[in-house]
């Protein structure tokens, strides 16, 4: 096999020199590579001397001693390759490094011989002497302090410790996970970062990330499958930037910006404080707009049943029963396609917008198994749910590969009103997937899109299928996440070629997954980690975090309101009719509104990446920094009782482009920005910001 590797930066050297300025200004430091006692070994000098990591791909091997044998050496990398045993298996890993403008670029090749099979590939960077670095990745938290309901900055890295992470996280509920395969050191004496990661063109099935208190850092990827015609191809980035998380991931959002850029850029405009809720009555907008709501999504209550969101009806006005959840009728309990329109319009007419319910996993209601059959016209097979999968979706239906054995034929079934799992990848149901987007489109076009809910599901594997690429304890199968990236890939184009948005319910939690999604909406966002893992996934996209009930708010609604302010990220309002979450509350409501323009401000705000761009001195408050509506806008959150905060914000003059600017600050409770000093452009900006409630809203502009 010819190994060949590739500089992905073309389009996007421009924006990473621009992002970056640790690499214009020639500060990058040259990484020297050597092959040693059987071992790849990167170097490079720091201030406090040299710093020193070896680089190895490794399977388990049941063959003893691994040699690996030395193919080239150059100026330009190293490539090697090592055979491995694995009982009555064998692979070959060949491993290609080479220097690049932003550091290395590692490619695995991992091909296998005879029968298919599957082990564990783990890909690691050992530091030589971890002692003064200090670690980061896209974690929850830095895992310091025990799991609590109290919130952690997620931002602040650690010392090395021994940590394993699941990609997305074990299940939605997981603290223990991490979102972005990206993997910090920073050497703060120095300002010297250097980051690992993870490419998101690669395939991503099953993936882990572990470090060692000596400074090991190790991608474990699972459920690939080895074997004769199969090569296994794992690519990584080691990119050196300065000591602040923002370098590393603004060069993977510079590389990789399909993944953090919104497909259609009118979700900004639409996104802002939430609502789910099947209620289709008049509001009182003055106090909602106060509350800075936005959109409802409009809860999944208007289908026969889950997954027919639009009905194959003679005309639009003709009427069936709606979905009664838990047996309870909302409204009359009927719908029609005039109605489901004439709500959007009507909502749109007060001033806020609309997304659909969608699902491109779970479907039917009161599902059975075994099926009996009935003798039913075609055209009337989708007025029962039963007949329409098995009838029209069998070959869909999910069968989670390591749980049920071959023999075994039952469906998956989820656990919301006996629902069925399907896979998004079986060709008929991804047709009829599209052709429900569609039919949303032409049907409902005062809708501003749709929001997909239940990606949990994608965690699983469908051994009823054969992607050609994973497997499982030796059994063929398709990976839902690969499912999800064909209907996505399908499904976004669609959408966004009529300007209609796509928000998604992120249960699985990986960056990789969010091509073609244009905003979040957490349902679990009340729970700090929830909340932390999904704003990482959003930092130039909108997202909303969904409250439970004013429950929530509790024993510091002023912190809870101030964390998302931190993130920039909408809430979900106290709304009439709201599905297992916040109803209408006089008590919650007056934080809302005490909120409401401050959540305003942020409405279409990026994160500005720039490394080191704020700071408060003594950590009397947090703050973050992002760009919105032409503006530098920064938030100032919990300073408890001070009644000051130092703040240090360090811009390039391209960021607004300005001499002369205006600082102003805006505070809970209050309706009017207050101008506190005019001042010229400076590198380095420093501000004495008045507290109220432990909070300001600083605008430079």
């Amino acid at each position: 096999m010819k190994y060949q590797y590739t500089f992905r930066l073309k389009p996007l050297l421009l924006l990473l020199i621009f992002i970056c300025p640790f690499l214009a200004e020639g500060q990058n430091l040259p990484v020297r590579l050597k092959f040693e006692d059987g071992q790849v070994k990167g170097y490079f000098n720091s201030k406090g001397g040299e710093r020193q990591f070896t680089l190895d791909a490794f399977l388990a091997s049941t063959d003893g001693g691994i040699k690996t044998q030395l193919l080239s050496q150059d100026s330009t990398g190293i490539i090697t390759k090592k055979y491995i045993r694995y009982f009555d298996h064998a692979c070959e890993i060949t491993s290609v490094v080479k220097k690049t403008a932003y550091g290395l670029q590692w490619d695995i090749y991992i091909k296998g011989d005879g029968s298919d099979w599957t082990a564990p590939v783990e890909t690691s960077l050992q530091w030589a002497d971890a002692g003064a670095l200090r670690f980061w990745t896209s974690w929850a938290d830095n895992q310091q302090q025990p799991a609590s309901d109290k919130w952690q900055d997620p931002f602040l890295p650690a010392p090395f410790n021994n940590l394993a992470l699941v990609y997305g996280g074990e299940n939605h509920l997981s603290r223990e996970a991490f979102v972005t395969p990206i993997a910090s050191s920073f050497l703060k004496s120095d300002n010297l970062g250097l980051s690992f990661i993870q490419s998101l063109k690669d395939t991503i099935l099953d993936l882990e990330l572990h470090t060692t208190a000596d400074g090991k850092i190790a991608y474990r990827h699972l459920n690939h499958r080895i074997g004769n015609g199969h090569t296994v191809h794992i690519c990584h980035q080691l990119v050196l930037h300065e000591a602040d998380w923002r370098a590393g991931m603004a060069w993977m959002i510079a590389s990789y910006p399909a993944y953090f850029l919104p497909g259609e850029p009118l979700v900004n405009k639409i996104a802002g404080c939430g609502a789910y809720s099947s209620y289709e009555g008049e509001l009182d907008t003055a106090k909602y707009r106060e509350m800075g709501f936005s959109l409802n999504w409009k809860a999944s209550l208007d289908f026969p049943y889950m997954g027919l969101f639009i009905p194959p009806v003679k005309s639009d006005d003709e009427l069936w029963t709606k979905y009664r959840q838990r047996g309870e009728k909302v409204g009359d309990g009927l719908a029609s396609i005039n109605r489901l329109s004439a709500y959007s319009t009507h909502l749109a007419q007060m001033g806020f917008n609309t997304i659909s319910y969608f699902n491109v996993a779970e479907f039917g209601n009161g599902m059975v198994y075994p099926y009996k059959g009935n003798q039913v016209r075609d055209s009337d097979l989708w007025k029962n749910p039963n007949d329409f999968v098995y009838n029209k979706l069998k070959q869909a239906l999910l069968k989670p590969a390591g749980v049920l054995p071959d023999w075994d034929e039952r469906p998956l079934f989820s656990n919301w009103e006996d629902c069925v799992v399907l896979d998004p990848g079986d060709t008929a149901y991804r047709a009829f997937l599209l052709e429900q987007a569609r039919l949303h489109i032409a049907k409902i076009p005062s809708s501003s899109g749709i929001c997909i809910d239940r990606m949990d599901w994608q965690r699983f594997y469908n051994s009823n299928a054969d992607d050609g690429i994973s497997m499982v304890q030796q059994q063929k199968t398709r990976a839902m996440v690969t499912s999800w990236k064909e209907i996505m890939g399908q499904l976004g184009p669609v959408m966004h070629a009529a300007h209609k948005v796509i928000f998604c319910n992120p249960l699985d939690r990986r960056i990789d997954l969010m091509e073609q999604v244009d905003g979040i909406y957490d349902e679990f966002g009340y729970l700090p980690s929830s909340l932390n893992l999904c704003a990482q996934m959003a930092l130039l996209k909108p997202i909303i975090a969904w409250t439970a009930s004013k429950e929530n708010l509790a024993p510091d609604p002023d912190a809870y309101f101030q964390r998302h302010l931190y993130l920039g990220a909408f809430l979900t309002v106290p709304y009439p009719g709201n599905d297992h979450c916040i109803t209408p509350d006089a008590a919650a409501e007056r934080y809302y509104t005490d909120y409401g323009r401050l959540l305003q401000a942020i409405k279409g705000r990026e994160w500005v990446m720039y490394a080191h761009v704020v700071d408060v001195e003594n950590g009397t408050a947090k703050a973050n920094i992002f760009k919105a509506k032409g503006k530098i806008i920064v938030p100032v959150v919990l300073g408890g009782s001070s009644a000051q905060a130092s703040v240090i914000v360090r811009l390039p003059f391209a960021a607004l482009g300005k001499q002369n600017l205006v600082i102003k600050v805006l505070y809970p409770g209050e309706k009017d920005w207050h101008t506190i000093k005019t001042i010229k452009f400076a590198k380095e900006i420093r501000l004495a910001v008045p507290l109220k409630r432990g909070c300001a809203l600083v605008s430079i502009g």
